[in-house]
């Protein structure tokens, strides 16, 4: 029987394939691709290796079949009988000393081995260590569709070059000693240090030491490094962060031509009709407000809301807080009909967030751990939040209303971002990236609680801390400029 060995392995492996269209389980189309894959046979010889496996099988294609022909079509496959035939065939066929190189080489012609159908049922009862069933291969096996939405995203998405950190300390004091403290003097570095120095600030990031008379080394690096707020009269170590990407040599506008061209040249259009495919995202928009006040009707409706509220953590903070029953009793069902939610929460507040969520009219679905670096790339061990513990992380928690929205891309990104702290309560840019993976550049976000440095092309924020007021939307710029009037007047009486 091992000469029926690479048709029951195509069989296990190409089980999904032949049984879709065009195949649709024909014999005569099945052993077209068969043959393809370099398997030289007569559709004679195919159709009586077929029928003895399904008689050995005791019935993995067909039940009750009287005569098979190259015409008839399978009915089934029975992955797991097929599984443990093949099994039964490679311990055989390793154990027989007169094997054949290769199971090309088998004589199709040749008589049977002497083993029976018997002989192969008796050999299942006896232990033996089953391979991965075949069944589970093919349940965990991705989707076309997620196949192709990842692809989409790689092409729509442009990688973001990975610098290793220079741990050569000749090159950091050679550059201490051109930068000082810092100072944009990049352009002048060709021809002050070696090649190999320079072509290292191309591919790699340096620490350079900032040295001030306030600096006293043997105390080490300052705990909060960039973040410190005494940083000119800090005794501790700073440092100051040449990027490889500050080079003026790197050639980003030649890279950001490259990937427009790439996009525009792409197919992967599923899920985006050709208008939306090529519409330029809208410009940023934002309201300075307080968002307790604000009524969201006037807004419209979100596909994704972020918001990053400043819950009341009972420590000293350099902003305002909000009381948690003036968060939970926010109108969040005048924002969103269907869509998803993501909001950030402190340690303390978590079960706060979770109860928000569910009495806003959300499913919690999943959560985003943010886990914070420092300048240096290493993980924060000395914080400024936390009762007990230095907090080195924040969550993300992320609900879900109107169910099972089929417009939502999953399975994409990861639910951990690793990610450097910068100004205080500024979260990681990489979030926003996942979000618009998730529902699209075009459709409509928001973020609540908003800051300037939060303001960005396709989304609406609105907060107390950013300037001004930006509208595009005709719509809502309409029923904005009604509210303020409305708000004026009361004023004035």
């Amino acid at each position: 029987m091992a000469d029926l060995l690479p048709l029951v392995s195509f069989f296990i492996n190409s089980s999904a394939s032949i049984q879709l269209s065009p195949i649709q389980s024909e014999l005569s189309l099945i052993w077209h691709a068969y043959c393809r894959d370099n398997y030289k046979i007569s559709i004679s010889s195919f159709v009586d290796q077929v029928s003895r496996i399904n008689e050995i099988t005791k019935g993995c294609f067909w039940k009750d079949l009287d005569s098979i022909n190259s015409e008839c079509a399978l009915e089934y496959i029975n992955i797991d009988k097929l599984v443990d035939l093949e099994e039964f065939l490679k311990v055989e066929d390793d154990n027989d000393p007169n094997r054949t190189n290769s199971l090309m080489d088998i004589d199709q012609t040749s008589p049977l081995p002497s083993y029976s159908a018997e002989d192969f049922f008796h050999m299942l009862n006896k232990p033996m260590n089953p391979p991965l069933n075949a069944l589970e291969i093919l349940i965990t096996k991705p989707t076309a569709r997620k196949e192709l939405t990842i692809s989409k995203m790689k092409v729509k998405w442009p990688k973001r070059q990975f610098a290793e950190v220079c741990r050569n300390n000749s090159h950091v004091h050679t550059l201490s000693n051109i930068f000082g403290n810092g100072g944009d003097q990049i352009s002048k570095l060709r021809g002050k240090v070696s090649s190999t120095i320079y072509q290292c600030t191309l591919k790699n990031v340096h620490y350079l030491p900032i040295i001030t008379n306030y600096t006293d080394i043997s105390l080490g690096d300052c705990s909060y490094l960039d973040t410190c707020h005494r940083m000119k009269t800090c005794r501790y170590l700073h440092y100051y962060t040449l990027n490889a990407s500050q080079c003026d040599d790197v050639k980003n506008d030649n890279l950001s031509k490259k990937f427009y061209l790439d996009c525009i040249a792409n197919e992967y259009t599923l899920g985006d009709c050709l208008l939306e495919y090529k519409r330029a995202v809208l410009p940023p928009q934002w309201i300075s407000c307080d968002v307790r006040q604000i009524p969201f009707s006037i807004l419209g409706k979100f596909a994704v809301i972020i918001s990053d509220p400043a819950w009341d953590i009972h420590m000293s903070l350099p902003y305002g807080t909000c009381k948690d029953v003036e968060l939970l009793s926010l109108p969040m069902n005048e924002l969103q009909d269907e869509g998803i939610i993501l909001l950030w929460v402190t340690g303390r507040s978590i079960e706060t967030g979770r109860k928000a969520l569910t009495s806003w009219g959300y499913t919690i679905s999943d959560e985003i751990i943010w886990v914070k670096l420092n300048q240096l790339r290493r993980t924060i061990v000395t914080g400024r939040t936390g009762h007990w513990l230095n907090h080195s992380k924040e969550h993300l928690l992320v609900g879900v209303k109107g169910g099972n929205l089929p417009w939502l891309n999953r399975l994409v990104d990861s639910s951990i971002v690793v990610s450097s702290t910068r100004e205080t309560s500024r979260k990681p840019d990489e979030i926003y990236q996942i979000v618009e993976r998730i529902v699209g550049k075009h459709a409509r976000k928001l973020e609540l609680f908003g800051r300037d440095h939060n303001i960005r092309p396709g989304w609406f924020t609105i907060g107390n801390q950013v300037s001004g007021v930006s509208i595009y939307e005709e719509e809502v710029r309409i029923k904005y400029e009604e509210y303020k009037k409305l708000t004026d007047r009361k004023k004035r009486l």
